[in-house]
């Protein structure tokens, strides 16, 4: 390589100055530091250590070995550019080297940081959680134990499945069951209200058949068809007019004080009966509209349940497809994959 040097001071060299560099950098004057190192580069610009002198000044390093305590590496820097251009082979090589020691401890941090994360995270009841669990282990490698905890969490995401499926299964039939029962129930409340809104329209206002001047006409008839028949004999026999009237009188007056009797007494017995009748007529037309109302109002209620078990029923069937779709995502993810080697 071309040296491209100018050196005012002959007495003074680069390596006199570097010299001095490492002592500024040692009492922690790193701004004087910094001031030889461009006494160096303005003698040869072409200085790799004065590069890496330089370098230390601005992170405040007395030595290179300081370098491994980055948090960070330090490739980015454009110093780190121009000792990787101007630096010798050795030099070059050894601040490769820690550079490259701070991305490998970082990765293993990293590593480790993201084992760590996947061996808290697995004891989760997520499968879309166990499926990302999974893929870090599997990327992980032979990383200390991951392949045995992939094997668990694959082994533990089936199962979760299987519990998650079965239970949501199950309830899905109840649910399914109960609507069922009750559009059974619904119907058949329908059916006999109907029956009782029929009875009422026809029962309501009907008029109960008054009968008890039929009775009383009926015994008339018996009582006179009696007396007619007690007083044949007279008429078809040679009796005095005297011996008639006295017959007549005798046979025919019991006849019909019985006959009055029994018609007063059927005339109220039967109004007695058809007020009852009404009685009991309005009764039951009363009694099958509450019924009809309490089936109404029944109806209702088990129309509102069934609304509420339709939702619940859409909403774990939803479930259920959320969950076949999770564990489709989960298989896809572990099917016939090895683990990474790294």
């Amino acid at each position: 390589m071309e040296n491209n040097s100018y050196n005012p001071n002959p007495g003074v060299t680069e390596q006199s100055l570097l010299k001095r560099v490492v002592i500024f950098l040692e009492d922690g004057d790193f701004s004087r530091a910094d001031e030889y190192c461009e006494r160096v580069l303005d003698i040869n610009v072409e200085n790799g250590e004065a590069y890496l002198f330089k370098l230390l000044a601005s992170l405040g390093f007395a030595k290179k070995e300081q370098l491994f305590d980055l948090d960070e590496p330090f490739d980015c820097e454009p110093l780190y550019a121009k000792i990787m251009r101007f630096g010798s082979d050795e030099l070059k090589k050894e601040v490769e080297s820690i550079n490259l020691s701070i991305i490998a401890r970082n990765e293993e941090k990293a590593r480790l940081l993201r084992y760590e994360k996947a061996v808290y995270e697995k004891d989760t009841e997520s499968i879309t959680e166990l499926t990302g669990v999974c893929g870090v282990f599997r990327s992980l490698g032979e990383y200390k134990d991951s392949p045995s905890l992939l094997k668990e969490c694959i082994t533990k995401g089936e199962e979760l499945y299987d519990e998650k499926y079965n239970s949501l299964f199950l309830y899905i039939k109840d649910l399914e069951q109960q609507i069922s029962d009750i559009k059974y129930h619904v119907s058949t409340d329908l059916a006999e209200k109907e029956g009782y809104d029929e009875y009422i329209s026809e029962n309501r206002g009907k008029k109960v058949f008054d009968y008890s001047k039929l009775i009383v006409a009926g015994i008339v008839i018996v009582g006179v068809l009696i007396t007619v028949m007690l007083t044949l004999p007279f008429f078809e026999g040679d009796f005095g007019f005297a011996t008639v009237i006295r017959g007549l009188a005798s046979r025919t007056a019991p006849t019909l004080l019985i006959t009055a009797a029994l018609s007063f007494i059927s005339f109220r017995l039967s109004k007695l009966l058809i007020k009852k009748q009404k009685s009991n007529l309005l009764a039951d037309v009363t009694t099958a509209a509450q019924r009809a109302r309490e089936l109404t109002e029944e109806i209702r209620q088990n129309e509102n349940e069934e609304l509420f078990l339709q939702k619940e029923l859409d909403t774990n069937l939803e479930k259920l497809r959320k969950l076949n779709e999770e564990y489709d995502l989960f298989t896809e993810a572990n099917e016939k994959k090895e683990p990474a080697n790294t």
